[in-house]
């Protein structure tokens, strides 16, 4: 089959159903954002059309490219798009040259493809409207939802809960999310495991023998051992060299362009 006869052949099975709102919201919100933004600089009628695929309209990707159909409406398992986004095809990852997607954003697109594939986008868009939905306003927009830049939102638990009242109610929802997956909890750690983890994780370095001995029998008599013990590395001079070495590395870079001359860079 030709690409002439299985555009034909797609459009006649794409036009199944007429779109409801929910369907046009979804494509407008979810996925014409990624595919201008991270599928048109290598898939445009405008720009390249690497493997023979072009995706900023509806005709260019019923035709396919070099590959076969990017994109099977209603058929997530034939459709190439959804493996190169998923980077499950050997050849074929997408973005090019980016990290790959989101798991929510495949989760978009596998939504979409199932429900149809709906695109409204009958023609390839004009240079003005390409560089309009690729600008990085557009780009800012998309990336303003992504999770890290979400406001802090109150917490389950009431106000009035003591830190040790938390802390359980905490582990009470941890323990049911692991009884969800049919996980156990791992065991508690003995005190001279504790006592290296925190003083690697801290100091960047292992503790003393004698600090290990004096740990283990403050653990027999208070409950507090391992608290006090945090207070006291969070307080250590190590603990001050150890970030020191972290953004010595920051500043070391950030105060250069990597050229023979090395100027500073002011405001780093």
């Amino acid at each position: 089959m030709n690409k002439i006869s299985t555009l034909l052949f797609l459009t006649s099975s794409y036009a199944v159903a007429a779109p409801n709102a929910g369907q046009m919201e979804f494509f407008e919100s979810r996925i014409r954002p990624v595919l201008a933004q991270e599928c048109y600089e290598c898939h445009s009628e405008a720009g390249k059309q690497k493997g023979g695929l072009v995706l900023d309209s509806r005709p260019g990707w019923q035709v396919g490219g070099d590959s076969g159909a990017a994109i099977v409406p209603g058929n997530v398992t034939t459709s190439l798009l959804l493996d190169s986004i998923r980077h499950t095809h050997d050849d074929l990852k997408m973005p090019k040259n980016g990290a790959k997607l989101d798991d929510s954003v495949i989760a978009d697109f596998e939504k979409w493809i199932a429900e149809g594939a709906f695109d409204p986008r009958d023609k390839a868009p004009t240079a003005e409207q390409l560089a309009k939905e690729t600008d990085w306003s557009a780009v800012l927009e998309r990336r303003k939802q992504w999770w890290c830049f979400q406001s802090v939102k109150t917490g389950l638990f009431p106000k009035e809960l003591s830190p040790a009242a938390l802390a359980t109610a905490i582990d009470q929802q941890l323990l049911a999310k692991l009884k969800e997956q049919g996980l156990s909890p791992a065991p508690l750690a003995d005190p001279t495991t504790l006592i290296r983890r925190a003083s690697y994780v801290l100091t960047g370095l292992p503790p003393t023998p004698e600090a290990v001995t004096a740990f283990v029998q403050a653990t027999k008599s208070s409950d507090q051992a391992y608290a006090q013990l945090v207070d006291r590395l969070l307080a250590s001079p190590q603990y001050g060299e150890s970030w020191a070495r972290h953004w010595l590395d920051w500043v070391r870079y950030a105060e250069s362009y990597g050229s023979e001359g090395d100027p500073a860079i002011p405001y780093a």
